[in-house]
């Protein structure tokens, strides 16, 4: 019997999951806060990244030949409004505007993209202000998520705390040590690593997140065992019993 209560204490502290495992950006208490946030990369624009193309101009008449989108439609925004009035850049990186027609846009920033667009606009009007910006994109985020799946950004930029909070944030099963970021890199996928549990992390190159980043969370080995508690709990249950039957006719 003593070994059925040695292994049921085991089994007990085998299911804890260790504190350091779930605490974010731990610091140790010997160094400094001189950790900096990891340099934003300056993101160049791919194959189906959306923008936001719009030009000002004092004569109403220029607005309406430049821009599809109308007063109506600025005030519904909604993920199918922005993908109307958006303009998608192509598989050859060009994206196609009223009047001025097909823009070239391969391996550029979106402070050159928003100069070459400004550039050509003023080939046809010269008191105009343009306005160009990254639409939503998304992330995808599988694993020990709350709720996996597509996250929207509304923003030009993001850190994956932002997305991860997006998406629910890690589950207590998730291993937070060891969080893999896939990002497009040319005409392949670079994999990174980062350690959410460390401070060093706000350094790291998967710091940032980008359009159409892969984020995911492995799950803590004790979650295998976990799973396989009934099992484990049957086997032990069926233990008991044989050894109980056994004392039994001794």
């Amino acid at each position: 019997m003593r070994v059925i209560y040695i292994l049921l204490v085991l089994l007990l502290f085998t299911q804890c999951t260790q504190y350091k495992k779930l605490v974010y950006l731990q610091q140790d208490e010997t160094s400094s806060d001189s950790t900096r946030l990891a340099a934003i990369d300056k993101y160049e624009l791919s194959p189906g990244d959306l923008l936001h193309v719009r030009v000002y101009s004092p004569d109403p008449t220029i607005n309406a030949m430049f821009n599809f989108e109308t007063e109506q439609g600025r005030s519904n925004y909604n993920d199918i409004s922005l993908y109307l009035n958006g303009f998608q850049i192509n598989d050859s990186s060009h994206i196609e505007l009223p009047v001025i027609g097909v823009i070239d846009l391969e391996k550029q920033t979106m402070a050159e993209a928003r100069q070459t667009i400004t550039d050509s606009v003023n080939t046809y009007i010269s008191d105009a202000s343009v306005r160009v910006k990254l639409l939503s994109y998304r992330v995808n985020v599988i694993g020990e998520i709350s709720r996996p799946g597509i996250v929207n950004v509304y923003r030009h930029q993001s850190n994956i705390f932002e997305v991860l909070g997006m998406a629910g944030d890690i589950n207590p099963m998730g291993d937070r040590t060891q969080v893999e970021v896939y990002r497009q890199h040319e005409r392949s996928k670079l994999k990174m690593t980062i350690d959410l549990t460390q401070y060093e992390a706000l350094s790291s190159p998967a710091y940032h997140i980008y359009p159409n980043d892969i984020i995911y969370v492995r799950p803590l080995r004790a979650k295998a065992f976990r799973d396989n508690i009934p099992i484990i709990s049957l086997s032990l249950t069926t233990l008991t019993t044989f050894l109980l039957i056994l004392n039994y006719f001794r």
